[in-house]
């Protein structure tokens, strides 16, 4: 098993959400997924943990609780970093309350039927809370994914991507098994659909539609996930997320 590897972030900032927003489509974020690792629990019905973070729960983010595997647990996460405590709400059955990092951690293992393996890595300035004291505290026994964009009135989840080559996409391959997780295992009747936005050109991919073998290695990235794009123009991609 892989160790849990240091956490890169560049300064992309996101056209499709400057779209949403201009276009008035409702959307969330800050959703993401922890998975205990395959070879540990298989069991698609504990081995997963959704959480909201550093929100304020409306009725858009409770609503997605209509489309969850109803054994898999969803909570809201409040990180203060200082005191290293959190907040908690479990939004299926409202009830909340404030732990420690340690009891964050024994409770995430216990809710998933997953163990802990030893393995740190630096969490990232850049980051947010939740995927700092993931990579910092949980070990390599587990995997962390989130989703860039969930239309509430489409159900319908958005990754957005900016890296084209030679018309065809790319995806990492561990989030490219995750994402497959996420809509095959918790998340019912809910399409996840990626967009690669390169120099103001818009392509798009079904997650479904994506081979998580058909690999390759590309220079400076790695191992990855490629797949076939669809070029569509601006006013058509709005009119299939609104």
């Amino acid at each position: 098993m892989e160790e849990v590897k240091e956490e890169k972030f560049g300064s992309r900032k996101s056209k499709l959400k400057e779209l949403l927003i201009s276009e008035k489509i409702s959307f969330i974020s800050n959703i993401w997924v922890i998975t205990c690792r395959n070879a540990i629990n298989n069991d698609k019905n504990s081995r997963y943990l959704v959480c909201i973070e550093g929100v304020v729960i409306n009725s858009e983010y409770e609503k997605i609780v209509e489309n969850i595997n109803s054994n898999i647990s969803i909570i809201n996460v409040k990180f203060d970093e200082e005191n290293k405590n959190i907040s908690i709400n479990n939004i299926k059955t409202n009830q909340s309350g404030i732990i420690n990092y340690q009891q964050f951690k024994n409770r995430i293992i216990e809710i998933t039927k997953c163990e802990y393996i030893e393995s740190f890595a630096l969490g990232s300035s850049e980051s947010s809370p939740l995927s700092r004291f993931f990579r910092e505290h949980m070990g390599k026994a587990f995997a962390l994914t989130d989703i860039d964009f969930y239309l509430t009135g489409k159900q319908l989840f958005i990754e957005e991507k900016n890296f084209v080559l030679k018309d065809k996409g790319y995806i990492g391959i561990g989030q490219c098994i995750s994402f497959k997780e996420i809509i095959n295992d918790i998340f019912c009747n809910v399409k996840l659909i990626i967009v690669c936005i390169d120099n103001d050109q818009y392509q798009i991919a079904d997650l479904n539609n994506i081979n998580c073998g058909n690999f390759r290695i590309i220079d400076g990235w790695g191992k990855m996930v490629e797949f076939e794009v669809r070029k569509i123009i601006k006013t058509e991609l709005i009119n299939l997320i609104k």
